[in-house]
């Protein structure tokens, strides 16, 4: 891990287009989304980074996730696909059920990637607020599961940095998950608020980014052994 003061400048540069326009962002090559692709076969998503619109109004936006998805998959060479302005959609509405056409333009360019390309796993990274029972919680669509093994990876890195874990009980899950689920393995993960935020002294930011570094380079190596057919 790199000292901290330089993780927090990092984060804020990366942060800065997600805040433009009252937190709508701006169009970048005038495209409303980034996508990037990595060496590692894993994929993190960020539907929330800037606001979206949802049942005729504006919703806020999940602060600080698309800065967390660019900065994870750079340091991981995983690939990244984050909404970068407002376009007035929200690509993980509804929840709850599965869509079985969908029309959202980020939802669309996603499916595309994973058809096209070799992707093990999707982690859609998104903010809940501090008044949820726990730190971080990861939910999976049961109707396409994810792998066991890959869920007990997270598990295990988040607990060991002190972080309370959850396996979705409180989230109905939404559609970059459920869509993803049906082309590889998924899962949403709803970070709190009090981790996403920008100061030298949050030790729970340090914290779930070193969980989720060890969980992502795991995943990556449990997914070779899968590939020459090693026993785990």
């Amino acid at each position: 891990m790199i000292k901290t003061n330089t993780i927090i400048d990092e984060l804020k540069e990366l942060n800065g287009p997600f805040l433009k326009n009252n937190k709508n962002g701006i169009k970048i090559n005038d495209q409303d989304y980034l996508l990037k692709k990595g060496s590692m076969p894993i994929l993190l998503s960020a539907p929330h980074a800037v606001k979206q619109y949802r049942e005729d109004k504006i919703k806020k936006s999940d602060y600080l996730t698309g800065a967390l998805a660019i900065y994870l998959a750079k340091k991981c060479n995983a690939s990244y696909l984050v909404r970068i302005f407002n376009n007035l959609e929200d690509p993980n509405y509804p929840l709850g059920k599965t869509l079985p056409f969908i029309e959202s333009h980020y939802l669309k360019v996603l499916k595309q990637f994973l058809q096209e390309q070799k992707t093990f796993l999707v982690v859609d990274l998104h903010g809940c607020s501090d008044t949820k029972k726990y730190d971080c919680s990861l939910w999976r669509d049961e109707n396409h599961p994810c792998d066991r093994k890959i869920i007990q990876i997270f598990e295990k890195n988040f607990t060991s940095q002190n972080l309370s874990f959850d396996l979705g009980s409180e989230y109905l899950g939404g559609q970059v998950t459920r869509q993803s689920a049906q082309l590889t393995y998924a899962f949403q993960l709803e970070v709190k608020r009090k981790i996403r935020t920008l100061t030298l002294e949050n030790q729970n930011l340090y914290a779930f980014l070193e969980s989720m570094e060890q969980s992502l380079y795991e995943t990556y190596e449990y997914a070779l052994k899968l590939e020459k057919g090693q026993e785990i």
